[in-house]
């Protein structure tokens, strides 16, 4: 068994763009503070393994601004965010179910071959990502090659993301490691007929540089697009492109340079294909400025304007744009005690920017101070500044 023990305080500020509509549309806190017990359970006697990630999470919550200004709030949650039994029906050949994080590929920015979790955990690891149900058998038939059939029975805690309900997936992976490089295809299917073509892979040039790539194929996108129509906000959020046949990729190409002093230089480039071109960015902004001017009218209007804003909140797209980069800067064990990450993501279309600093300082074998802080650049009306101004996370862990 492992047992964490995190607390930690959040302070955030909700972005006054036309998405918080005046009101905090969203319902943002501007103050958290958590209390989560994370134990992890093993148990292990061949062929069977079992495992189990029980959680208890207190929090309190307190509104400054929208029409909860004022209002403070505790809640509690009581839920098993993994679970896994796992039968060895032969030396190379596992079958399990349970509920897991399923992610990979080598990306920071985001994991655009894994079709299941569209977060990878990786701008924030203190915050867990939920996880969902899975059906698994695992072929390994030889060292270098693991084939795997994969089942997404059900959506867990994993809420469903986007305009579309949950719906069960299948894919085939497929998995080659050599000595220096390495290489994954994903084939997934969901029950809407939507088939995926995943894959990503990476190469290791000398001790220093490694290169990597990571994408998905697809046709047509199930997002929400502004189209103009003759309702009353002049557009409306529709499944312009569910039924399109037309191929839009999602790739993305990355590389790492490690210097002597053990720092580590990321670069990723991401063309993400489904994003809105510049006539419809300007649409959708066009909308959403309009639906939040008319929640305070009143009246069917107003329901209008707040169903409007729920989707322009929600349209299933991963990014909104086209284009975007990524620089990272990594060193780990400074002076013994301190690990630090500093990350800007760029997106290239809008202009509009995301820092994301992480420090953690060892306080001992068991104690562990972190902090996650978050600064959005643009304006008012650009992606990284659409829900949130700022965001800073502190805290302590402790694990025994």
């Amino acid at each position: 068994m492992d047992f964490r023990i995190l607390t930690y305080g959040i302070i955030q500020e909700p972005a006054h763009s036309s998405q918080y509509a005046g009101i905090n549309f969203l319902q943002i806190p501007h103050y958290l503070a958590d209390l989560e017990m994370r134990p992890d359970l093993r148990f292990n006697i061949d062929p069977i393994e079992l495992s189990a990630k029980p959680r208890m999470r207190l929090e309190y919550s307190i509104w400054r601004e929208g029409d909860l200004k004022g209002k403070s709030e505790w809640n509690d949650d009581w839920y098993i965010n993994e679970w896994l039994a796992r039968l060895k029906v032969l030396q190379n050949l596992f079958i399990s179910y349970g509920r897991e994080n399923l992610q990979w590929g080598p990306s920071y920015l985001f994991s655009p071959s894994n079709p299941f979790f569209q977060d990878n955990g990786r701008r924030n690891p203190y915050l867990e990502v939920p996880g969902m149900d899975f059906g698994r058998l695992v072929w390994i038939p030889g060292s270098a090659w693991t084939i795997s059939f994969i089942a997404n029975t059900d959506e867990g805690w994993n809420k469903s993301i986007g305009p579309e309900p949950f719906e069960k997936a299948y894919a085939l992976k497929v998995d080659y490691t050599g000595r220096e490089n390495y290489g994954s295809m994903i084939l997934s299917y969901k029950e809407d007929s939507q088939t995926l073509l995943g894959f990503f892979g990476g190469w290791t040039i000398s001790d220093a540089i490694l290169l990597y790539g990571e994408g998905v194929i697809a046709q047509g996108s199930k997002a929400l697009y502004p189209k103009e129509d003759s309702s009353p906000f002049g557009a409306s959020m529709q499944k312009l492109y569910k039924d399109d046949h037309t191929i839009k990729p999602v790739l993305l190409a990355g590389g790492s340079y490690t210097f002597g002093t053990n720092g580590t230089l990321t670069l990723e480039y991401s063309y993400y294909s489904p994003g809105y071109s510049n006539a419809e960015a300007d649409r959708f902004y066009s909308l959403r400025r309009k639906a939040a001017g008319a929640i305070s009218f009143g009246g069917l209007v107003s329901t209008l304007g707040q169903m409007t804003l729920g989707q322009t909140a929600n349209t299933g797209l991963r990014f909104l744009r086209k284009n975007y980069a990524l620089l990272q800067y990594t060193q780990n064990n400074i002076k013994n005690s301190i690990d630090l990450v500093l990350r800007w993501t760029q997106n290239l279309n809008d202009g509009s920017g995301q820092f994301t600093g992480l420090v953690t300082y060892s306080l001992g074998q068991h104690l562990e101070l972190f902090s996650v802080g978050t600064v959005m650049a643009g304006g008012k009306d650009t992606e990284f500044r659409n829900i949130l101004d700022y965001q800073w996370m502190a805290g302590l862990k402790y694990t025994f």
